[in-house]
């Protein structure tokens, strides 16, 4: 039996000579690459996808750990990715691994298999705008065909009532201010020109006549989102600082802050972190989901709108509000909102494979 014991110990040796320096170069980092015919440091891949929760197969092997998450221990070279969730169109591409470096795909958009709109008006508007976080202004000519749509919390409020000494107003002009729940409405009223500060957060709305403040028509009228009780009318020759609270007015100048306003009219949405485009061309509501620099763009027909009339993407639950072909206000889902959860990737040096935007 000596020789049966011999063949053992060769055997076992055989295997400890092979395996170990196997073991040892994996937990260092380092895989045997065939095509090259020589250990190599290995590379890693995170992926995050937006939804997350996707599953993840990397040249057809099932990842263990649903997204975000961290493939480590790759050859380099093209490894083929595939992501899917139930409900949307699987993400497939080939992507670079490099050795000692982290490939990141970041937030990676997954396109639904059907984009879901709803209809959620029953008369038409001319126009929408989006005044706070969750609140979108439908408005038409008259005071009282105005409403607001509270979007979080499914709730539709008139403006005016049919019983407000305003209802039958034509409304002239609507001044807003980025992120400021108050909006200025100027109204024509028979024969008499009002000027309507508005509360939109409260149900029903606070409205407060300020038209005494207003001796003629300003070329604009602008305000700070963190102070609301202070707005400047603005004259080709001064600018007026109107005190609501106190019912006082100020020759004033314009704070360097409030020179240059921000356009809240925009119809194209940088949305996803910023790696992904809405943008309305004629009345076609499309979505540009970032350009990678190994892959294709693809282009995805969301809606068709009425053009002209403004647009609102609400972030926090990835809901695009417009008006669709017959003035209806209508939502499109584009995604829910997820924030981007990250988990450490040890010892690598992290290269982002930037996502580039078509504007």
């Amino acid at each position: 039996m000596l020789w049966l014991r011999k063949i053992v110990f060769y055997v076992f040796a055989l295997l400890y000579l092979v395996l170990c320096p196997l073991i040892v170069s994996r937990m260092l980092g380092f895989v045997f690459n065939p095509a090259e015919h020589r250990f190599q440091k290995t590379g890693l891949v995170y992926i995050s996808t937006n939804p997350p929760n996707a599953t993840v197969y990397i040249d057809g092997k099932l990842a263990h750990q649903k997204t975000p998450t961290a493939i480590h221990d790759l050859a380099p070279g093209d490894h083929f990715i595939r992501i899917e969730l139930n409900g949307y169109n699987d993400w497939e591409n080939t992507i670079p691994i490099i050795a000692k470096k982290a490939t990141v795909l970041a937030n990676t958009l997954l396109i639904p298999e059907q984009w879901p709109i709803n209809k959620i008006s029953i008369q038409n508007y001319k126009n929408i705008y989006n005044v706070d976080d969750d609140i979108v202004l439908a408005i038409n000519p008259l005071l009282k065909d105005i409403d607001l749509f509270h979007t979080t919390r499914k709730l539709k409020v008139k403006l005016f009532s049919p019983n407000s000494i305003y209802a039958q107003g034509q409304l002239v002009h609507l001044y807003k201010s980025f992120q400021s729940p108050y909006i200025l409405l100027q109204v024509a009223l028979k024969d008499t020109l009002k000027f309507l500060w508005i509360k939109t957060d409260e149900n029903p709305p606070l409205i407060e006549d300020i038209s005494d403040f207003f001796p003629r028509i300003p070329s604009d009228v602008v305000w700070n989102s963190g102070d609301n009780q202070n707005i400047y009318a603005i004259y080709p020759e001064n600018v007026f600082r109107i005190d609501i609270q106190n019912k006082a007015m100020f020759l004033a100048t314009l704070p360097e802050h409030l020179k240059s306003p921000i356009d809240n009219q925009k119809n194209r949405f940088l949305i996803n972190d910023g790696n992904d485009l809405i943008l309305r061309e004629g009345n076609i509501i499309r979505l540009y989901p970032s350009k990678q620099s190994f892959s294709l763009v693809e282009i995805y027909d969301l809606a068709k709108s009425q053009p002209q009339t403004n647009m609102y993407f609400e972030e926090r639950n990835g809901a695009l509000f417009y008006l669709d072909e017959s003035g209806f206000l209508s939502v499109v889902q584009i995604l829910p909102y997820h924030p981007m959860l990250n988990i450490p990737i040890p010892d690598a040096i992290r290269i982002d494979i930037q996502k580039k935007t078509i504007l």
